[in-house]
């Protein structure tokens, strides 16, 4: 019988005790900050290639509203300017939200290739090299959007991936073929 009481007792103080712990313990746990959402290295990858894609789009675009030589070609950099710098700022957004530090500047390919549409800035070779250079940039864009649809893990990275889509296909479509379609 002594056993038994003792046992009783043993239980009723372990239950106490468990419930004041967890009673003085809920007010740190609702202050603490939430975690950041999962991030995969698949969502890392793409907001960081976005984020360089959108600053060469920006660079380049302006580049073409001053170097280009017809009016489609400057009027498509300007709608590329402005859409970009729409999409970036989501990616911004995101990443802050989810703690993905980005780049801060253009790949070192992405820079050597500004520097070469811009050799060629005034002579109407500029705006075919340009036209040639931002269809293939939009196509790689939809595949690297595409397979972060597909295989992304954070549904916030998933979601911008699927907003950003039907503005990088447009852009690829202005552009096909080098060819302007402004």
């Amino acid at each position: 019988m002594y056993t038994t009481r003792s046992r009783a007792r043993f239980a009723t103080l372990c239950a106490t005790t468990l419930c004041v712990t967890g009673a003085l313990s809920l007010p740190a746990l609702a202050s603490a900050p939430s975690s950041p959402s999962v991030v995969s290295t698949l969502d890392k990858q793409f907001l960081t290639a976005a984020h360089q894609g959108n600053l060469w789009e920006i660079t380049t675009g302006k580049q073409a509203q001053s170097a280009a030589t017809t009016a489609c070609v400057k009027r498509a950099g300007a709608d590329f300017v402005r859409d970009h710098r729409v999409l970036d700022a989501g990616v911004a957004k995101t990443a802050n939200k989810l703690g993905v530090a980005l780049p801060s500047g253009q790949t070192a390919a992405q820079l050597r290739q500004t520097a070469a549409l811009k050799s060629l800035a005034g002579k109407p070779a500029y705006d075919a090299a340009w036209l040639k250079a931002q269809h293939g940039a939009h196509v790689q864009t939809l595949a690297l959007i595409d397979k972060e649809i597909a295989s992304g893990g954070n549904p916030d990275v998933k979601s911008l991936a699927r907003s950003a889509r039907p503005v990088v296909a447009r852009h690829a479509r202005m552009v096909e073929h080098g060819t302007c379609h402004a």
